[in-house]
Formats: structure tokens, sequence, C-alpha cells
């Protein structure tokens, strides 16, 4: 089965076929996931800092006063 990439499509069974294309769905949402991730962890990270800069700057106008 580790071949069947390698057959035409119209020699496939429908079952071998369906398996191609669900294994397929399951790669494109892995890398779709892994983007998501990624993503998500820029955004959080970047929320992170800017954060700590704002609490820095409120501190220091706060020890102005």
């Amino acid at each position: 089965m580790a071949a069947i990439s390698k057959i035409p499509v119209n020699l496939l069974s429908s079952e071998h076929y369906r398996q191609m294309l669900v294994r397929d769905g399951d790669r494109r949402f892995c890398e779709w996931h892994g983007e998501y991730l990624r993503y998500q962890n820029q955004f959080l990270n970047d929320q992170k800092n800017r954060t700590r800069e704002i609490e820095d700057l409120r501190k220091q106008y706060l020890h102005r006063s």
C-alpha cells in the first residue's frame, strides 16, 4: 500500500482513493496546525513584550511623580 501514490487514479479502488484523500487531509491539517501554533506563539510573545513595556513605562512615570 505504500506505493499507492504511484498507481494511476483511474486504476485505484474507491477505498484506496479515499485513504489517499484522508492521508492528504491529515498532512495538510498538520501543516496548517503547525503554522497556526507558530503564529500563536509569536502573538503571545509579542503581547507579553508589549505588556512588559507598558508596565515599565508606568513604573517610570510613578517614580517621577
